[in-house]
């Protein structure tokens, strides 16, 4: 594919993203305005797309796009009403469109109907959308403006002053006066203000017969009630509210049977004055991954210069440099801040990947008549940018995976005394460096006498050899493996599992399959973040400085004697083996002992239930937060995750978690007395 059209490629991603949150927020109550900015955000998503795809080539995607657009302009002219199955039907819409998306990019070619799966369900929506007998609705005439102004309003204009009145929404006029040198910059404003507030449904021009300098708007709001100080209007500009239509002048009959023009009022929705903000359109900046690299690279030098400096200021041990040093901490501060920037810069959300997900696993639950019950933790982690991109289709394999093969039909659960809705929890977590997915479900489980009698029958395994568990799961992500004896048209015959483990461990990181019979299975994958700020402790062992994430720091404390590994403290109230760290990472113990312990607790548990081992260190310099990047010469060093330069050298940064095994095994050793 053209590189050139990297740009194009990226700004659709925006869009479905964009798309994918608008359709979130339409699935739970919202004042109207909300509801109907959503809907035209989508509108002007799906009209974008059509119109990328038609640059690109692509006349069938582009037909699709083109349909998913009439849909919303019917939502948006209030044509349609927002009910949980018309929902249902554009996240597949957008769900498609997307996939299809990201085929095209692959050099996939084009399908013949992106829309072929919900193409009856688009049909009965644009039949119910149809105006009975061809008539048009239009209580425009309700408005207390004058003639002129009523016939400048537009078709839309029009259908949504006819859907809000219909909805029982009175319909505001605000005036305002505005300066000729940056009328455009205040109108913008005020109408975001408005809008806030409110449905912004038209801007009009006035022409007022005054002596008053300026150029005159009359803004068109349906509100219940509008708040002249929430329009943040300037000395001169003058705003005025008005009431321009009042829904009791409809006549009873239309209040009755609105017709296809009424949108449904949200249940129990906020008031206008407590609505939610609004999703925020904002501005994208489209910078190529080389140049950032390069922003960060330089960035680099210039803090080793800064350390540099730094420590020669600190060997020339004069009192009077205190102001620079001072100085120093600053830029050292900002250059931070300048990073962490940086690297948000490349961040998304994980959410957003599980956006992806919930459409798929309903469709895929109506298909197979297999009720689900999702769940989704973790969604405010973010993970770079690019491996949200290699990782979505992996993803979406394993989850189909568990609806096909994992959890079983609600005739089988219920004969086995389980709930007939089966359960999929999918969580992330951060491990320090790593974050790691759990896809768990409660299904059957491996069957691992059928594993083992497959591979003995594929040549993967040797008859009459002891196989453990952990070998049978992994044989499952063998090339063409599969115990399936047909093709299964939702997750393929032992198609796709090898590619997933390639995938992630192209990435870098690795895949773990683990099940219990009757009781389900959980597949983990744990992938290495590149770069990321973590806060820390910074401790000391001799003249090494070493720092260890807080999120695995329960207490420090020290002690009245001195401690040497294999004695017990007590912390909170709880008696605890203490080893030193230098006997963990394989370093000389110090003769004297140690005073100072740090308490470490596994990341997630109750404080209770994760508290492990108090560690000792000769001391604890403080708290610090570092930009921690991989080594590729720690990739199998021992305890140590990554690390950070510091003026005084390399700051190793503790894996906790690898940290407390080496702890416990060399704590048995002194057991052992080996």
């Amino acid at each position: 594919m053209d590189h050139s059209f990297d740009d194009v490629w990226a700004e659709c991603e925006d869009l479905f993203a964009q798309a994918r949150q608008r359709l979130a927020t339409l699935k739970t109550p919202q004042p109207p305005h909300v509801m109907q900015a959503s809907v035209n955000a989508l509108f002007r998503a799906t009209h974008t797309l059509k119109g990328m795809a038609g640059m690109l080539g692509f006349p069938r995607f582009s037909q699709a796009a083109h349909r998913m657009e009439d849909i919303f302009d019917l939502m948006r002219q209030g044509r349609l009403r927002s009910t949980d199955s018309l929902l249902e039907t554009l996240e597949s819409g957008i769900q498609a469109l997307e996939s299809g998306m990201a085929g095209l990019r692959r050099g996939r070619p084009e399908m013949d109907d992106y829309l072929h799966a919900i193409r009856r369900q688009l049909g009965e929506l644009e039949a119910l959308a149809r105006p009975p007998e061809g008539a048009v609705l239009d209580l425009t005439a309700l408005l207390d403006l004058p003639p002129d102004l009523l016939k400048s309003l537009s078709e839309y204009e029009r259908t949504r002053v006819t859907a809000v009145l219909l909805a029982g929404i009175r319909i505001h006029g605000i005036s305002v006066c505005l300066d000729l040198a940056n009328f455009d910059d205040r109108l913008r404003s005020i109408s975001e203000a408005a809008g806030a507030q409110g449905e912004l449904i038209s801007t009009l021009p006035l022409e007022m017969h005054d002596d008053r300098d300026g150029l005159f708007f009359l803004l068109l709001v349906a509100a219940p009630s509008l708040d002249v100080q929430g329009l943040g209007a300037l000395p001169g500009e003058s705003p005025e509210i008005m009431e321009l239509g009042d829904p009791d002048r409809v006549p009873a009959s239309l209040r009755a049977d609105p017709g296809p023009l009424s949108p449904p009022p949200a249940a129990d929705a906020p008031q206008a004055g407590a609505a939610p903000p609004l999703p925020q359109d904002v501005e994208v900046l489209r910078l190529p991954a080389h140049r950032v690299d390069a922003l960060e690279a330089r960035l680099m030098n210039v803090a080793q210069v800064r350390d540099s400096a730094s420590q020669a200021l600190r060997q020339l041990r004069d009192p009077g440099l205190e102001p620079p040093m001072a100085m120093m901490g600053e830029i050292e501060a900002g250059l931070l801040e300048v990073q962490k920037t940086l690297l948000q810069m490349r961040m998304v959300k994980v959410e957003s990947l599980f956006q992806r997900i919930e459409p798929m696993v309903k469709s895929l639950s109506r298909d197979m008549g297999k009720p689900v019950r999702l769940s989704f933790q973790g969604g405010d982690l973010e993970l770079e940018r690019s491996l949200l991109g290699r990782l979505t289709e992996p993803f979406l394999h394993l989850v189909r995976n568990a609806l096909d093969h994992g959890l079983e039909s609600p005739s089988e659960r219920v004969a086995q005394g389980k709930a007939e809705t089966g359960s999929l929890r999918i969580s992330a977590s951060q491990r320090g460096r790593n974050l790691r997915f759990d896809i768990r479900d409660d299904g059957r489980g491996f069957d691992l006498a059928r594993i083992e009698a497959r591979g003995i029958a594929m040549g993967l395994l040797r008859p009459g050899q002891a196989h453990t568990s952990e070998d049978l799961h992994r044989l499952t992500l063998e090339p063409g493996f599969s115990t399936q004896e047909r093709a299964s048209q939702i997750s393929g015959r032992g198609v796709g599992m090898d590619v997933v483990r390639a995938e992630v461990e192209g990435m870098g990181g690795e895949i773990q399959i683990s099940s219990e019979p009757r009781r389900g299975s959980r597949v983990r994958l744990s992938l290495p973040l590149s770069r990321a700020v973590v806060g820390c402790l910074k401790v000391r062992c001799g003249s090494q400085a070493f720092g260890i994430p807080l999120s695995h720091v329960l207490r420090v404390q020290a002690s009245s004697a001195a401690l040497t590994g294999g004695d017990r403290i007590e912390v909170l109230g709880e008696s605890l083996p203490m080893e030193s760290l230098q006997a963990c990472l394989g370093l000389p113990e110090p003769t004297g002992g140690q005073r100072f312990l740090v308490a470490l607790r596994q990341q997630g548990a109750a404080a209770e239930a994760g508290l492990k081992l108090a560690l000792g260190v000769d001391e604890v310099v403080g708290r610090t937060e570092l930009l921690l990047r991989s080594l590729p010469e720690l990739a199998h060093a021992p305890g140590i995750m990554g690390g950070s330069l510091q003026e005084e050298g390399i700051l190793w940064v503790l894996d906790p978690e690898a940290v407390m095994s080496l702890a416990m095994d060399s704590l048995m050793r002194r057991v052992a007395g080996v």
